[in-house]
């Protein structure tokens, strides 16, 4: 509960802090949970590039990030403790119009099942692949180097690191487990900016919106998993409800305050960059919706409010892409390397474009996104049925306009997105949108009495109990670990392999022990640890005729120490690229493994994990202490 407390006590600070902001400009809304949804997406935006500012001066250390929370609460302490306390006394029957509806009930139902059961798994040992190789490993080497530094074998220590600051503070003081609460406060968070934009729609029904984006299963399971997926949605649909509040209110400061909350989401990840042009350019051509002032007078406003929205943009998101430009030449590496000249064509491989990408499969995308999820990218990140359920009936119902374009935003963002790097991951800005689409027509049906809008609403609230149940079952998996039943320690050593692999090399290798490896997920081994599929795509070893011992020559002079194998067993289908153990046979032939075990992961998939010496001696071995080779 120490990991929680960190993260709750960490959203207080961030929250009061982006409180303070928005209260200083006077754009802070008279709702508290409007303005928790931008508040903490605000306050946290800051201090992550707060993080990356102490980074590129060295001072990544305990004391220096101290240093930081203390003066981020002295600012906003205060507020957010007044902010957390306007939260806790605002019934929930206030909020959501004092249900009495079965629609209602059973939709708050859900609603309460399905946060309760997100925070358990958020609880539970971190063994998310993502989060081991990428997300939770660039923020602990910073820690390590104390530096934001670039990694050319990690490129993602390169990437837009929003979140991955926020865990980072969290690594520093907590552990991997306060990071996932860091991403369950910012799933809340999504959800109470999807409610603000449904409000001027919905009214006391607003929530609807907000429910219906939470129990989707992509953003169920994101919750849980230190990734930076939710935290995506979460900064991008602030982005999207203040550029509502300037659709509704236009003035300088409100486009400015749009632009930044854009930037930040820029600063997440690179689909925020398709959020931000679409942003823009319905700003650029306001006027043609706009209907107020003279065709003239619109014109004038548009410029001026575009460029304060551009300008903000990017004062808030630019130092991510400045920064990827300085070490690398491209901005948003490792894409498109054919228009910058540097990056990794295997990451906009067709393989990741499952769907062609012509104007009538863009068009109905979501239909393979929904009935077949395992296409694209990961089955746990998918949307469920109700949109594609739903969405249609927009086409037959007067919806206004506000939700009309609304939806109509989220899917033009989707389809954006699909004709890149095709993963339902990339695109839960999109959830929250269309989410009010689906919350209108729940809201309009329930207001009808004829049999076929009864049946409708019947058949919503089947699939909205269908979506809680996957989040409540993923959370009886980590029930006995976050209970107390098992030690985390256990669940790890049984579940995770890189868990038992990283305990061996700390009690055996010395700490100056420099590993390279075949396996991704480098988190839990507590040395300095490369992938060798990443420095053999960086440096083409091997593949100009080197002989096994030369390679073993260069990685050494390299400065590695050690090599650690995993090939999955006979007859796996898993993708995994064996051609380091092809170069290095006959090496490997003659030499002894310190280490050797098989070990299984939690879907049935037996690795085979060496670990070698690689300067020993053909045919030796070393001594070591409660450990060695397993047969």
């Amino acid at each position: 509960m120490l990991d929680l407390g960190f993260a709750l006590l960490l959203t207080l600070l961030a929250t009061g802090l982006g409180a303070r902001l928005l209260q200083g400009l006077g754009s802070a809304p008279s709702r508290a949970v409007d303005l928790f949804g931008l508040a903490f997406p605000l306050g946290a935006g800051l201090i992550a590039l707060g993080v990356l500012l102490l980074g590129q001066f060295g001072a990544l250390t305990t004391i220096g990030l101290a240093l930081m929370l203390a003066v981020v609460a002295e600012i906003g302490l205060r507020r957010g403790v007044h902010l957390a306390g306007e939260l806790a006394e605002t019934p929930f029957r206030k909020e959501s119009a004092a249900p009495t509806f079965g629609l209602d009930r059973l939709t708050a139902v859900f609603l309460i099942a399905t946060i309760a059961a997100t925070g358990i798994s958020a609880l539970a040992p971190v063994m998310d692949g993502d989060a081991l190789c990428y997300h939770l490993q660039v923020p602990k080497v910073f820690l390590m180097k104390g530096s934001a530094v670039f990694d050319p074998d990690l490129h993602e220590t390169i990437y837009p690191l929003t979140t991955e600051m926020l865990y980072l503070i969290a690594l520093a003081f907590r552990g991997p487990i306060a990071c996932r609460c860091i991403q369950w406060m910012l799933g809340l968070a999504m959800a109470a900016n999807v409610t603000a934009m449904a409000r001027p729609s919905l009214g006391s029904r607003a929530w609807w919106a907000g429910a219906g984006a939470l129990l989707v299963p992509a953003i169920t399971n994101g919750m849980s998993a230190p990734l930076n997926d939710v935290a995506l949605a979460a900064f991008g649909t602030a982005a999207l409800a203040s550029w509502m509040r300037l659709h509704d209110e236009p003035s300088r400061k409100s486009a400015a305050l749009a632009g930044t909350f854009a930037g930040l989401a820029a600063g997440v990840k690179y689909p925020a960059l398709v959020l931000a042009t679409i942003l823009t350019a319905t700003l650029i051509v306001r006027p043609l919706y706009a209907r107020k002032g003279s065709e003239k007078t619109r014109w004038i406003d548009a410029v001026s409010l575009t460029s304060c929205f551009v300008m903000a943009l990017i004062a808030a998101g630019s130092a991510w892409y400045l920064r990827a430009y300085v070490h690398t030449g491209n901005p948003v590496f490792p894409f498109f390397r054919s228009l910058f000249g540097a990056g990794l064509d295997e990451v906009l491989d067709p393989i990741k474009r499952p769907l062609t990408t012509s104007p009538w499969n863009l068009l109905t995308a979501l239909a393979p996104l929904s009935l077949e999820p395992h296409r694209f990218d990961s089955f746990a990140h998918q949307f469920g049925p109700v949109f594609l359920l739903f969405l249609p009936a927009l086409l037959l119902e007067r919806a206004p306009r506000r939700v009309l374009g609304l939806v109509l935003f989220g899917y033009v963002f989707l389809t954006l997105c699909m004709t890149q790097r095709q993963s339902m991951r990339f695109l839960l800005i999109a959830v929250g949108p269309m989410s009010v689409g689906v919350a209108w027509l729940a809201s309009t049906w329930r207001d009808r009495t004829t049999i076929p809008a009864r049946a409708l609403t019947v058949v919503m609230i089947g699939v909205l109990g269908l979506e809680s149940c996957v989040a409540m079952t993923r959370a009886g998996r980590a029930a006995g670990s976050v209970m107390g039943t098992e030690t985390a320690a256990s669940y790890l050593a049984r579940s995770e392999p890189t868990y038992r692999v990283g305990r061996w090399i700390d009690e055996n290798l010395p700490k100056d022990a420099r590993v390279i490896g075949q396996d991704h997920r480098g988190f839990y081994i507590p040395r300095d640890y490369t992938m060798e599929l990443a420095h053999r795509r960086r440096t083409d070893l091997g593949e100009h005729g080197e002989t096994d011992a030369e390679v073993v020559e260069t990685l050494v002079r390299e400065g590695y120490t050690h090599l650690v194998l995993c090939p999955p067993a006979a007859g796996s289908d898993v993708e995994f690229d064996p051609t380091l153990g092809e170069m290095l046979a006959p090496w490997l032939a003659t030499h002894r493994p310190l280490f050797c075990e098989e070990l299984a992961e939690p879907d049935g998939l037996v690795r085979r994990y060496s670990i070698y010496q690689l300067d020993a001696v053909a045919g030796s071995t070393i001594a070591v202490e409660d450990g060695g080779v397993k047969r």
